[in-house]
């Protein structure tokens, strides 16, 4: 599994260095551009990066999430999840071809692409839907225990892959005096303190599960309560400022920077308990169980919360770009969880049998 997962990091590194067709690298090259050490990837097949699969694994999740017992009972009639696969697909292709439509446009009005190349917008959509497509078969490549699907070990690569680069700025940076060096004892101390944090949710509610009967003694924990409650979260509330932000305007402009950072925080951290009990209401338990099982769900929503605060305050006061964020930590940690767990068979709560030792190379 682990292999895989460096092969797959290779690619993914690799198709971050392939421009988009009809981009000009001579005006590329140009110092206005090559100055940017991001800038190839911005401009390359993989620019739109995980957004479309995330996407659509969202609006999954949260189907889950609100009519459960419905697919659940859907399920159970028909055993048949390729047509919810299949949907997952299609929203992921066409916010793909949606978002590869706007980039064409902002590169189009640029040097980067030649006045008399036509076609641009056709080969940037082709472009970006196929690398779509790609990403979705290499998420079904890397899928790890406990995780419903291989989106979080491919949200590790793009944070794994800019590290040495982050450390590199990090300590130069500080060598030039533009940090203080605390920053690294302060930064240090909140990545283990995160890191902790994660390991103590993910081995009480496993703890929880087995002690509630939720899940046998050869399956792993369903753990995407362990990650989707505060990403959930924090993008239900940019979909509701983004929402005020359409209809008035002229509020949401005169709250921008810090009150506003402070609101969406305060509106993730309201709805990340109720989506963890979301998550608490699927899972059938023996009886006498719930109450333990509630209380460590009191205690993940708890830390979820405690995590995307001091995430949020340390970017904020920190200037170091060594921190992965809030929800960088959890994906890293649950991941490395997960390839712990590489030799088991089957995992709880997924609709077919986890990648096994056998198969995994």
């Amino acid at each position: 599994m682990i292999i895989t997962f460096a092969l797959i990091g290779i690619v993914y590194a690799l198709g971050l260095h392939i421009p988009l067709p009809g981009i000009d690298l001579e005006a590329f090259a140009s110092p206005k551009y090559s100055v940017d050490s991001d800038m190839l990837s911005r401009i390359s097949i993989l620019a739109l990066g995980l957004t479309p699969l995330f996407a659509a694994l969202g609006l999954a999740e949260i189907a889950r999430l609100i009519a459960f017992s419905w697919l659940k009972q859907k399920d159970e009639q028909d055993r048949n999840t390729v047509l919810g696969a299949a949907i997952v697909i299609v929203i992921a292709l066409a916010v793909a071809a949606m978002q590869a439509y706007a980039i064409s446009g902002g590169l189009g009005a640029t040097p980067l692409v030649a006045d008399n190349m036509t076609g641009f917008t056709m080969l940037t959509i082709a472009s970006c839907v196929g690398a779509t497509a790609f990403t979705i078969f290499l998420s079904d490549r890397i899928r790890i225990a406990g995780l419903r699907d291989g989106l979080w070990p491919l949200y590790s690569l793009p944070i794994l892959l800019s590290l040495p680069n982050n450390v590199i700025a990090s300590v130069e940076m500080t060598r030039t005096g533009a940090v203080p060096s605390t920053q690294w004892l302060i930064v240090a101390v909140y990545l283990v303190l995160s890191v902790a944090a994660v390991v103590v949710t993910a081995f009480l509610w496993r703890s929880a599960c087995h002690e509630a009967g939720t899940i046998a003694e050869e399956t792993i924990d369903p753990r995407e309560i362990l990650i989707w409650p505060p990403v959930l979260a924090i993008t239900a509330a940019g979909y509701v400022l983004a929402f005020f932000a359409f209809i008035a305007p002229n509020v949401i402009a005169a709250v921008q920077g810090l009150p506003l950072q402070i609101i969406a925080l305060a509106m993730a951290s309201i709805l990340i308990p109720l989506i963890v009990f979301a998550y608490i209401r699927r899972l059938e338990v023996k009886n006498g169980a719930n109450i333990r099982l509630i209380a460590i769900a009191s205690i993940i929503a708890f830390i979820q919360i405690l995590l995307l605060v001091s995430g949020a305050l340390v970017s904020a006061f920190i200037q170091l770009p060594l921190s992965p964020g809030s929800i960088g930590i959890i994906v890293l940690t649950i991941t490395a969880l997960g390839f712990r767990n590489w030799d088991t068979v089957e995992v709880e709560g997924s609709s077919e049998p986890h990648v096994s030792a056998q198969t995994a190379s």
